[in-house]
Formats: C-alpha cells, structure tokens, sequence
C-alpha cells in the first residue's frame, strides 16, 4: 500500500492511516445510532435550489440569443475615402525619390551648370566661372 524507502517513514503513514480509518468507522457508527442518513456531502443541494438555478440559465441563454441581432444589426461606420489623400502623398514621395541628387546637394548644383549635350564644353565653362 504504501512504498516509502525509509522504514519510519512508512511506519509512521500506516499507524496514520489506521488512525484515520477507526476515526471514519467511529464517524459512521455514531451517525447509525443517531439515525441519521448516510448522504454524499455533494448532495446537499435541495431540488428547489437547482430548478432554481436551471431557469436562471435558462433566461440567461435567452438575453444572449436576443443580443446577438442587436449586436448584429447595430450600424458600423462607413470607411472614409482616403484615396485623393493617398495620391497626393504617393506623388511627394515619388517626386522625392526621382530626385537626381540629394536635397542637401542642391546648393551644390547651382554653383556649376550641367550640359548633357556637350561634355567638352562643360569642362571647359566651369574653370572660367571661378
């Protein structure tokens, strides 16, 4: 019945146990004098009580299935255009992106003028402009 590896300790659980066990046998035996029932102590709720309970549930059950159209049927919020929005700033961030060089370089590009047609003559401008 009980394996403890120490012999006290299994000694001292078995006069427990047989204390406990004379205790219940005692218990029942005073009650049979007394003449009351032997009742499970979970048992002890009356039938008034439970039919009680059952139609508090039962009229719980029937508010949440007439909240939930309620629930349902309540008007949601329209979503907001927002696409003039989304357009105006797609069209910053890609006038920033398609930048030819940084907006901090920008001073930098007045000072020398750029020609794409003719890069001998651009050289050649930019020692006469100092």
């Amino acid at each position: 019945m009980f394996r403890h590896k120490c012999a006290e300790c299994r000694e001292e659980l078995i006069r427990l146990h047989g204390a406990l066990s004379d205790f219940r046998d005692s218990m029942r035996s005073w009650s049979a004098a007394e003449g009351a029932p032997l009742r499970p102590m979970w048992r002890t709720e009356s039938p008034h009580r439970t039919h009680r309970l059952r139609w508090a549930l039962v009229a719980m059950a029937l508010v949440l299935l007439a909240a939930i159209p309620v629930y349902l049927a309540r008007e949601r919020p329209h979503p907001v255009d927002t696409s003039a929005e989304d357009t105006v700033l797609l069209e910053q961030i890609d006038a920033n992106v398609s930048r030819t060089v940084p907006a901090t370089m920008e001073p930098l590009t007045r000072l020398v003028s750029w020609s794409s047609t003719n890069p001998a003559a651009a050289t050649a401008k930019s020692p006469a402009k100092r």
